[in-house]
């Protein structure tokens, strides 16, 4: 039998280049994300393994009608996100509340749909796409920060409550990966400022963490530099070289 991979966010960056591997794989996919354009082109891209499902799910009712839509798969992969600069006080409370439900209760949501199905089989994998900005404060990015920091720590406790049977999660944590992301958010200066070699593609992303959720891992740092500079993410020299590096240059 086939098997069958639910990827949140999968028309554009690391959610789409995931596609990309399992569909190789023979997977069959089911991608998820906002814009009904990109997800076609994925879909024509991808070919006749691929599902499409345009749904908001910085919303809890998008959310629910992607679970009412979808069997649960063999693999979930959770990878949907933005990121949304700005000084404390300067989003809205809806802005706010998007932003961490997109990024944490709404992955939340899915897991606590297709965690309890995957233990009845007695089988099956969660993949959690969070970010090093759960090892690290980042200041002007502090919601963000907050939310992968939420779901980080929720995926790492459900991959020991499902690993017993036989259902592993897996926690990814990315550095900077060149996908529209930043650019989306405004950000652009980023691309010039941070160098080239702090930066990862969404392959590398992709085939670091399938190689952690295939051998059961409960967290990955994708990125052999993230992983060497993991002490020192949250020391006070790495947040005043991040300032720099992040800084808007007139």
């Amino acid at each position: 039998m086939t098997q069958h991979a639910l990827i949140t966010g999968g028309s554009s960056g690391i959610g789409l280049a995931y596609a990309h591997h399992l569909s190789l794989q023979g997977w069959r996919v089911s991608l998820a994300a906002q814009s009904t354009e990109k997800l076609e082109v994925a879909r024509k891209w991808l070919g006749p393994n691929t599902a499409t499902y345009a749904v908001n799910l910085a919303s809890s009712s998008g959310v629910a009608r992607l679970m009412e839509s979808v069997p649960v798969p063999d693999v979930l992969i959770a990878n949907a996100g933005i990121t949304r600069a700005g000084s404390v006080g300067t989003l809205s409370q809806g802005e706010s509340a998007d932003l961490q439900y997109l990024l944490c209760g709404g992955v939340i949501d899915l897991v606590q749909w297709a965690g309890p199905v995957m233990k009845a089989r007695g089988s099956g994998r969660i993949v959690i796409i969070s970010s090093v900005a759960a090892e690290t404060p980042m200041p002007n990015s502090s919601i963000y920060a907050a939310a992968k920091t939420g779901v980080s720590a929720f995926g790492r406790s459900i991959h020991r409550e499902l690993k017993p049977h036989g259902v592993s999660v897996t926690v990814a944590l990315p550095g900077y990966v060149r996908t529209e992301i930043h650019a989306r958010a405004g950000l652009h200066h980023l691309a010039r400022q941070v160098p080239r070699w702090m930066w990862l593609d969404p392959q590398t992303v992709v085939k670091e963490t399938e190689r952690a959720s295939l051998a059961g891992k409960e967290m990955i740092i994708a990125g052999r530099v993230y992983r060497l500079t993991r002490p020192f993410l949250g020391s006070r020299l790495a947040d005043v070289l991040w300032r720099q590096l992040t800084r808007r240059k007139r």
